[in-house]
């Protein structure tokens, strides 16, 4: 990969990086990507040097916008059409429960073109996107939370459970397919994929971060230590855990207008940068810029679950997750 390229792929969230190169080397038929406005114009000229087509699917944002890319045109348009007919279907459903069979049918076919496994694809059409909570809620029953196989954030499908076997050789072999550009990018991804996860739920629903010491950054922070634990515990129950750190560029933003107390949208951009974070585990958690003092995050589960529904509710929520090799 040229220097001038690598740049500007770095700036891509690693999943999309992972997804992106296994398109190329054709180990995946067709990827959805999240891209930062300010390379988008680079990714256009990548795809072109490199034989993929790209289309965007939208929504766009003033952070960013969301394409699908393949090496093959008549994936995307049959993207293209699936999306429609989607939106179709989903408000017949609303009306007609008996068109419920219909979306579950579009769910196998759209699983299919992305070439997810069979047994991941049949839980997600049974269960809706409320399914993904279970690989976690699996990992943390089990003691495994600590200590996840690295291959569990390279793939980009709500996997069956947390030991799918089909869908860890997924991970791997996207992860595999990195060899082949760059050592230095292969680094840059595995040291991301190693970082602690702070959870939410669902897909995209959470952020990266690197752990800081108070000692070694409390004369550059506004908010101290002290002050910190004291607002949180205000806020969330006990037990309560807090932490500084570092937080990188989430895989997507969501971008609202919120007020205090409480602010829910997650992951936002204020949440990028040096934060304290606090959190009761399966209850809510706490969230300041430690360099401005602005509030990044209060989210609870008895504010959020009314507006999502219960079946979103999981113990799994609102904990930290940390890799292995």
């Amino acid at each position: 990969m040229k220097k001038s390229d690598m740049k500007f792929i770095v700036q891509l969230h690693p999943k999309d990086i992972i997804l992106l190169i296994a398109v190329l080397t054709k180990t995946k038929p067709i990827a959805s990507l999240v891209v930062p406005l300010k390379i988008e114009e680079w990714l256009k000229k990548f795809c072109s040097r490199n034989d993929i087509f790209i289309q965007e699917d939208g929504p766009r944002d003033s952070f960013q916008t969301r394409v699908s890319v393949s090496l093959y045109p008549e994936k995307l348009h049959l993207k293209r059409e699936l999306d429609s007919f989607r939106y179709f279907l989903n408000k017949k459903a609303q009306q007609v429960p008996e068109w419920k069979n219909l979306v579950k049918g579009l769910v196998w076919v759209e699983g299919a073109m992305y070439d997810y496994p069979e047994c991941c694809i049949k839980l997600h059409a049974e269960e809706g996107p409320s399914s993904r909570a279970r690989a976690y809620e699996q990992l943390l029953s089990s003691g495994r939370d600590q200590s996840v196989p690295i291959e569990f954030w390279a793939f980009a499908h709500a996997p069956c459970s947390s030991t799918c076997i089909k869908t860890l050789e997924l991970g791997r072999k996207y992860l595999d397919s990195l060899n082949e550009f760059s050592d230095v990018l292969k680094e840059h991804i595995e040291s991301r994929l190693l970082l602690p996860r702070f959870y939410q739920t669902g897909g995209g629903r959470f952020i990266e971060l690197k752990q800081l010491s108070y000692q070694k950054h409390q004369q550059k922070l506004m908010v101290s230590k002290e002050k910190f634990e004291k607002e949180a515990r205000a806020h969330l129950p006990e037990p309560v855990q807090t932490l500084l750190c570092k937080v990188p560029r989430p895989y997507v933003l969501i971008s609202a207008t919120e007020k205090p107390p409480y602010k829910m949208a997650f992951p936002n951009p204020e949440m990028m940068g040096t934060m304290w974070l606090a959190f009761a585990p399966g209850y809510g958690a706490y969230m300041v810029n430690a360099q401005n003092s602005q509030l990044a995050l209060y989210i609870t589960s008895d504010k959020w679950l009314p507006i999502v529904g219960e079946k979103w509710k999981s113990e799994s929520n609102y904990r930290i997750y940390k890799s292995k090799r």
